[in-house]
C-alpha cells in the first residue's frame, strides 16, 4: 500500500475533500484512483477517515492509501541527470495546493540518494521531455545551458487551419502580464515587450488541423501557444488563448503541445552528454 501526502494551503481551505484531492494529487494519482480510495475509506484527514464532501482546513495533512503507484515515464538516466516525460497537467513544483508535483515524485522516487533538481520547467498543460539534474555541478552546467540557449528544444502542437506558407519563422512581441498570468502579442516595440521568434513547419494537415514541428528560438512565457493563436492558428484545446468552440467540438480536453525533441550541448562535466538527441512521440 502506498500512502501520498498533501498539506493544505490557505487558498485551498474549504474545499470538499473529494475537490481538493483532485486539485492536489492529479494527475499523478488518476480521477479513478482517488475515486476508489474515497470508497474504500481510504482518504484521511489528520488520521482520521473522511468522505468526499468533509471540508479541508489549511495545515490539514491529507493522505491517500493505495495499491496504484505514481510514476512518470523516464527517457534516460545517469548518475548525474534524469530525463522525463512529463504528463500533461503536471505541476513541475510547488503544487499550490500542498500536493504533488514532477519534483516531489522524483525526489520519492531517489530515495535519498540523492536531491533531483529542475533544470528548467514546461507549462502545467504542456507535456513532453523535461530534463532535472542530481548534483550541484550538473545544476550549474544545465542552469548555463539554458540560460545561454545551447541546448535545442523542439516541440509539436496541433493548431487550427492549414498554415501558409508550410513552414516559416515568426517574428512579434509578447508582453507578459503576471496578474493574469498570461500574455499577448504585438507587432511592434512597446514598453515591456520583448522580442520573439518562433519557427515552424508543417507535418501533416487533416483539413480541419495541421501538425507543427515548433522551434523556439526565443523562450517567453507560453510564446508557442499565443504566438500561433496571434497568427489565427491556435492550439487545439487551449481555453486560455484558443479556440473554445472547435476544442468542445472535437473534445480537446487537453492542450496539444508537446516538448518531443531534445539536443544536449552543455560541456564541462556533462561533455559526455554533447550531441545527444533525445525524442518521443507526442501523445496526440
Amino acid at each position: 500500500m502506498n500512502v501520498y501526502e498533501a498539506v493544505v494551503t490557505p487558498q485551498a481551505e474549504g474545499l470538499s475533500a473529494d475537490m481538493y484531492t483532485a486539485f492536489a494529487f492529479c494527475p499523478f494519482l488518476p480521477e479513478h484512483v482517488i475515486r476508489d480510495a474515497f470508497k474504500a475509506r481510504d482518504v484521511k484527514i489528520n488520521g482520521k477517515r473522511v468522505k468526499g464532501d468533509a471540508e479541508v482546513e489549511a495545515g490539514a495533512l491529507v493522505q491517500i492509501y493505495t495499491g496504484y503507484h505514481a510514476e512518470i515515464p523516464v527517457v534516460y538516466e545517469d548518475d548525474r541527470i534524469l530525463l522525463v516525460n512529463k504528463p500533461a497537467g503536471a505541476i513541475c513544483c510547488d503544487n499550490e495546493y500542498g500536493g504533488l508535483s514532477v519534483l516531489s515524485i522524483m525526489t520519492d522516487r531517489a530515495k535519498g540518494d540523492y536531491a533531483p533538481r529542475l533544470c528548467h520547467r514546461l507549462d502545467t498543460q504542456t507535456t513532453g521531455l523535461l530534463l532535472l539534474c542530481k548534483d550541484d555541478e550538473s545544476e550549474s552546467i544545465l542552469l548555463d545551458a539554458f540560460k545561454n540557449r545551447t541546448l535545442e528544444k523542439i516541440y509539436q502542437c496541433l493548431v487550427r487551419g492549414e498554415m501558409r506558407p508550410k513552414a516559416d519563422t515568426k517574428t512579434a512581441y509578447l508582453i507578459k502580464d503576471a496578474e493574469k498570468a498570461q500574455v499577448r502579442i504585438v507587432t511592434h516595440q512597446t514598453p515591456g515587450a520583448l522580442p520573439i521568434a518562433t519557427q515552424y513547419e508543417t507535418l501533416d494537415f487533416d483539413g480541419t488541423l495541421s501538425r507543427l514541428r515548433v522551434t523556439l528560438l526565443t523562450g517567453r512565457t507560453h510564446q508557442i501557444r499565443a504566438h500561433m493563436s496571434f497568427l489565427s492558428h491556435p492550439l487545439l484545446g487551449d481555453d486560455k488563448y484558443g479556440d473554445r468552440a472547435l476544442n468542445r467540438r472535437l473534445k480537446a480536453g487537453n492542450l496539444k503541445l508537446c516538448a518531443t525533441e531534445l539536443t544536449l550541448h552543455v560541456g564541462g562535466a556533462l561533455s559526455y552528454l554533447d550531441n545527444r538527441h533525445f525524442e518521443i512521440d507526442p501523445p496526440f
